[in-house]
């Protein structure tokens, strides 16, 4: 979260980076962990659960921290979340809101399976020969 409120801060494209920093950083670290302990790559079943578990945490803490945003700044002004409101029925507002959950959604996803796929493999034998 505080990733989040750093990324507002930043210029557009640095604070895009930001936000997926962490989920980065997060799936490099269980991935080792998993080696570690089970000293293989993971297989396709166990590829396709991280993958899913990792996209849905990353979007359950970022809905989680939008709707908590609007609940704190809109505790001195409550027109804010009327405001909020509005804009969720305007269809032009979700399929923006849409295509730019899709853009930053879709190459995590995609490279979350890349990375417990083959370069998981690629790590299993470099460290375990």
């Amino acid at each position: 979260m505080v990733a989040g409120v750093l990324a507002a801060l930043l210029p557009m494209g640095m604070g895009g980076i930001l936000t997926a920093l962490p989920y980065l950083f997060a799936m490099i670290i269980v991935l080792y962990i998993f080696l570690k302990q089970q000293h293989r790559a993971p297989t396709d079943q166990e590829r396709k659960k991280f993958t899913l578990a990792y996209t849905l945490i990353f979007w359950g803490y970022n809905f989680a921290g939008v709707l908590l945003g609007i609940a704190i700044f809109s505790k001195n002004d409550p027109e804010i979340w009327q405001n909020f409101l509005l804009y969720m029925q305007q269809p032009e507002f979700l399929a923006t809101a849409m295509i730019m959950i899709l853009l930053l959604a879709i190459p995590l996803y995609l490279i979350t399976y890349w990375f417990y796929g083959k370069q998981a493999q690629r790590m299993a034998a470099k460290m375990f020969g």
